[in-house]
């Protein structure tokens, strides 16, 4: 199993945060390249139709997947989007590393801790180089998508 793409693929969307069952039921789709129910997902995920469900609704929510309707039965297809997840820790710095760091240089300058100091800094190298990451990640993206 650790040397199939689904292995991989829902590892990597458990590293950005994704619980296990929504990684795989992510990674299946984009691998298959098909459209399926709730009922195959779930089948081919070793997962209840619950979790598939609450699974697909977060995945959808996120722009991984969307479904198409085949009269009642919903139909559901992953984009190809790991490059996107990519771009995930540009929310992660806008909406809790950025105000950490605005409260931690607020604490500093009342406190004078050691220990709030280094931590300050820490976020500060770390905002600078996830910055120019996520620029050259974006710049890499643009070009993908201008026709040559």
């Amino acid at each position: 199993m650790r040397e199939s793409p689904i292995f991989y693929i829902s590892k990597i969307l458990e590293h950005f945060g994704y619980p296990p069952a929504a990684a795989r039921v992510y990674a299946i789709l984009l691998y298959t390249g098909k459209e399926m129910s709730i009922t195959e997902l779930a089948e081919k995920a070793g997962i209840g139709k619950s979790t598939a469900s609450t699974a697909l609704r977060l995945l959808e929510h996120d722009g991984l997947v969307y479904h198409v309707k085949l009269g009642k039965m919903k139909l559901y297809k992953a984009k190809s989007a790991l490059n996107q997840l990519l771009l995930f820790p540009r929310r992660i710095l806008k909406e809790y590393l950025i105000p950490l760091r605005n409260i931690l240089e607020k604490e500093v300058t009342v406190k004078h801790s050691d220990n709030l100091n280094e931590l300050l800094r820490d976020l500060k190298r770390f905002e600078i180089l996830a910055e120019k990451i996520l620029k050259i990640i974006e710049e890499n993206n643009e070009q993908e998508q201008t026709p040559s």
